[in-house]
């Protein structure tokens, strides 16, 4: 049996609100192409971007975002990093690689000491790839957590 949910929207209040269903990147473009209404601050005048979310999502700046961004603003990402050690620079288990767009030098720096970069420098598919090699980790911890849970239960309050 399946159960199917509807969504109420939730009704702008103010001339300003708008309402969106979808993610995050799906709602800028909504944004940028006017589909909101009339966008009060439009994307091409952002001097500065600050980003924090999913490799993706950070991503389609260079995507379907760009046609709408400024061409000289400056993009920082919040890069979470998978950090072990907890002691900034210790175990490297947070190496991202950068690559600078004007000369094409590669630099290996610990995300742990900086998580904020400059985005054009973040080598977004080696991001996602580093990414990737956390899952086994987070199902293996998820199960391992199961088990304990099921021997010793936590007591209901």
């Amino acid at each position: 049996m399946t159960s199917t949910t509807t969504f109420v929207a939730i009704e702008p209040s103010r001339p300003q609100d708008a309402h969106f269903r979808g993610n995050i990147v799906q709602a800028m473009l909504a944004y940028a192409e006017g589909a909101l209404g009339t966008a009060l601050v439009p994307l091409s005048t952002a001097d500065r971007i600050i980003a924090i979310g999913s490799d993706r999502m950070m991503a389609a700046r260079f995507t379907v975002l760009n046609p709408y961004l400024k061409v000289d603003h400056v993009a920082i990402a919040g890069i979470n990093s998978p950090t072990q050690c907890m002691m900034k620079e210790a175990c490297a288990q947070c190496l991202q690689r950068h690559v600078d767009p004007k000369t094409g030098e590669e630099k290996i720096i610990f995300t742990c000491f900086n998580q904020d970069q400059l985005m054009d420098r973040v080598d977004f598919p080696n991001f996602s790839a580093r990414l990737r090699q956390n899952t086994v980790k987070e199902k293996l911890a998820g199960l391992w957590l199961d088990k304990l849970l099921s021997e010793n239960p936590l007591p209901h309050v």
